[in-house]
């Protein structure tokens, strides 16, 4: 039989099979099922610091809360609870599989980069996914604005932790080569993934509202990752 051991971020992978960060890897029954047909590694489904603020300014909507104190209070539960939850799936994949496992960040406040980074090499992640997403459509930053502050970013997590990291980009980008070569020599990550999914709005014309167009990949996605 063929030798298909290969390594990933300098992690060694019995083939080079890889799930990427998706709905399947956000629970461990999923993983597991994934570990059990052979897969190398997993990445787990990213956790987003812009969904915890959302959630806890849902708690705050549905029981229409005024106080201060009360505002406070139910963010640092919710980011807590929803951070927790992700360690523990960190923790229950690493116990119940024998495969590599890569968690995956995208973070809105400079400071929790590092904050969710710390955490994540303490649940026993064996690398870190920074997905970092920066909208070109913001006309107040030019492509090397955008550049210094994913740089200032992998800086301060390569500062924090000692877990091999890999950066996912947008195919959005200006001058990407030589962005990903200019990373490359500055030896502070140990991979780049192409690319990221950003959102894709469309408009319902029946309900006259915005929606999410292109929700599911397609398999003609890898196309352009290849070009």
């Amino acid at each position: 039989m063929a030798d298909l051991t290969t390594t990933y971020l300098g992690i060694k992978l019995k083939n080079p099979i890889i799930a990427g960060s998706c709905g399947i890897t956000n629970n461990v029954d999923s993983i597991k099922k994934l570990a059990d047909n052979g897969i190398g590694a997993v990445v787990l489904k990213s956790l987003f610091e812009e969904q915890i603020l959302f959630n806890a300014n849902e708690k705050i909507h549905e029981n229409q809360i005024d106080y201060p104190e009360a505002l406070d209070y139910i963010k640092n539960y919710t980011k807590l609870n929803d951070v927790a939850a992700y360690l523990n799936l960190i923790s229950q994949t690493k116990n119940e599989t024998q495969i590599p496992v890569i968690a995956s960040i995208n973070c809105v406040s400079p400071n929790e980069w590092v904050t969710f980074a710390k955490d994540i090499e303490n649940a026993g992640a064996d690398a870190l996914e920074l997905n970092i997403m920066i909208l070109s459509s913001n006309a107040n930053y030019s492509s090397q604005d955008n550049e210094q502050i994913m740089l200032d970013i992998i800086q301060k997590v390569r500062q924090n932790t000692k877990l091999p990291i890999a950066v996912k980009l947008s195919s959005h980008s200006s001058g990407l080569a030589h962005f990903i070569q200019k990373l490359d020599w500055s030896k502070l990550i140990q991979g780049i993934v192409l690319f990221n999914r950003q959102y894709s709005p469309d408009f319902d014309l029946e309900q006259m509202k915005i929606t999410s167009a292109n929700v599911l990949s397609n398999p003609t996605d890898y196309a352009e990752s290849l070009r």
